[in-house]
């Protein structure tokens, strides 16, 4: 109601005023799934990578990698962390979840 006295603004927030249950549950789901994928990191990696020694630094290293999908920073580093599949798998089912499915539907 605060931006209401000029028309494009006002839509602007009643759009997001009315898709705010929606919006609560993306970001309820997308943090769920997000900070799963922190804790998994930090258990798989966490020991040789230190970018994933802990979930704070797991979550910031897959928010960069989630913002900028350049997978070549984090492959010599993590690649070695784990088993070549464990890896894969992680990488490219969080790719797949988060960037394809949750940010793109």
């Amino acid at each position: 109601k605060g931006l209401d006295f000029q028309e494009r603004m006002g839509l602007v927030t009643r759009t997001i005023e009315s898709a705010s249950s929606d919006l609560a549950h993306f970001f309820g789901l997308f943090g769920i799934v997000f900070f799963g994928y922190a804790v998994v990191g930090t258990l798989l990696f966490g020991h040789q990578f230190s970018g994933m020694s802990t979930v704070g630094g797991s979550a910031l290293t897959l928010m960069v990698f989630l913002l900028s999908l350049d997978s070549t920073q984090f492959y010599a580093s993590m690649s070695h962390a784990a088993q070549g599949y464990a890896f894969h798998l992680f990488l490219w089912s969080f790719l797949v979840i988060t960037f394809f499915i949750l940010l793109n539907i």
